[in-house]
């Protein structure tokens, strides 16, 4: 029985639990959902998760915790993100004298 809510709602919802990350879902062929999750002023994706069953989307409830779920893997995400070195660009040359 598909009683999700529509993508907008979603979006809504999302949004408001995961500020200051901007959410956009989008339905997939096989009814699943795709969120992406980004900065309003950022280049890249922060957190992109695919083949999210429908019933997660019935209500605002699910839809809570889909969000505590979605935070935990974008905070996962950004401390791996962190902890690697990072490049730099544009410094002395490693075999100058």
């Amino acid at each position: 029985m598909d009683t999700r809510l529509p993508s907008s709602r979603i979006e809504a919802i999302l949004r408001d639990h995961l500020q200051p990350y901007h959410c956009q879902c989008r339905t997939e062929m096989d009814n699943s959902l795709s969120v992406r999750l980004f900065r309003e002023n950022g280049d890249y994706d922060e957190l992109t998760v695919l083949g999210i069953n429908p019933d997660e989307c019935r209500d605002a409830e699910h839809l809570h915790r889909l969000a505590q779920q979605l935070r935990v893997e974008l905070d996962a995400t950004r401390a791996t993100l962190a902890s690697r070195p990072a490049c730099a660009l544009g410094g002395p040359l490693a075999n100058e004298s």
